[in-house]
């Protein structure tokens, strides 16, 4: 099981209640930017995460590129790949990176999509949501076989209605 969340902007008690929760269980932790708080900050002990257009710490990377539940995983904030404007900027790194996962925050809504053959994946806000989904969550992937299986889920730990999926994975 993958935990992504991103966009918190400030609230580290979501980030340390969603580590505790999973910290025991999850194959990775990835927070997608927009944290608002320093690479330093202990908090980051066991979650990969990355720079956003909010985190002004130069030390978070831009990109990282995990592995994590036998999946090669392109982590971003988003902004520096045009996801305002589509995802084929954010597909074409993740290709070029070995991956079949792209992860990104920076829109504060849901996506779930496979694009390319690249699940591409916005967990939303756990602090600020937009768009037509007003609820703070973040997102559970489990891999099969055949599927991707993706849960949003709310800050109580709890499925969103409307928010879960099964997505086909490529053969390959």
């Amino acid at each position: 099981m993958i935990i992504v969340m991103s966009d918190s902007h400030g609230e580290s008690k979501v980030i340390q209640d969603i580590k505790a929760t999973y910290q025991d269980e999850a194959s990775a932790i990835i927070h997608c930017g927009d944290s608002e708080l320093d690479a330093t900050d202990p908090i980051w002990e066991g979650i990969n995460v990355v720079r956003g257009n909010c985190d002004f710490d130069t030390l978070f990377p831009e990109s990282l590129v995990i592995s994590a539940d036998q999946a090669q995983v392109f982590v971003t904030h988003g902004h520096l790949y045009g996801v305002n404007f589509g995802l084929s900027h954010l597909t074409d790194a993740a290709q070029k990176a070995g991956c079949k996962l792209a992860l990104f925050g920076h829109l504060h809504t849901p996506i779930a999509t496979v694009e390319h053959d690249i699940l591409c994946l916005n967990p939303g806000s756990v602090a600020q949501p937009r768009g037509q989904y007003k609820t703070k969550m973040y997102a559970k992937i489990d891999i099969t076989a055949d599927a991707y299986v993706i849960s949003y889920m709310d800050l109580a730990h709890q499925p969103i209605v409307n928010l879960q999926f099964r997505l086909a994975r490529s053969s390959q």
